[in-house]
């Protein structure tokens, strides 16, 4: 049976062996990280009003080179993408694994939600199709 996320607006089926990650109270309650039982996660956030698309590409990207050497980063298109809907793939190296960091910003009614899905490359695969259709599921919600 699927497990329900359902917080600031967003309603989504995941799967039950994916966990929810106790987030500290800094942090807040407009987001989620989800922890996949092969060690990769998948995270929703949404941003305050008025922070422009580059500078959020900037700061993952940021927080991604100051634990990794080289990261590769280029934009994908994905299929149902909306009007205002940005996604860049990181990819980088830890230890010998190829990482896959998939950062998709919705932009939807003066709101901005910000996923990132990181997974190793292999596991990113095998869990693309489940990926996608969460993805839907909050595109559909918006």
């Amino acid at each position: 049976m699927p497990a329900t996320f359902e917080s600031f607006g967003i309603k989504f089926l995941y799967p039950d062996n994916w966990k929810e990650i106790q987030r500290a109270e800094d942090e807040g309650s407009d987001g989620v990280t989800l922890e996949l039982p092969t060690g990769g996660f998948f995270s929703i956030e949404k941003e305050l009003e008025g922070q422009l698309v580059n500078e959020i590409i900037k700061e993952v990207a940021d927080s991604i080179a100051e634990d990794y050497d080289e990261i590769e980063r280029e934009e994908v298109s994905l299929s149902g993408a909306m009007p205002n809907e940005t996604t860049i793939d990181f990819r980088f190296y830890y230890l010998d694994l190829l990482i896959v960091s998939r950062l998709i910003i919705l932009e939807s009614e003066g709101r901005t939600l910000v996923l990132q899905l990181q997974a190793e490359s292999r596991d990113f695969d095998e869990n693309e199709l489940v990926f996608a259709a969460i993805l839907k599921q909050i595109r559909e919600s918006l």
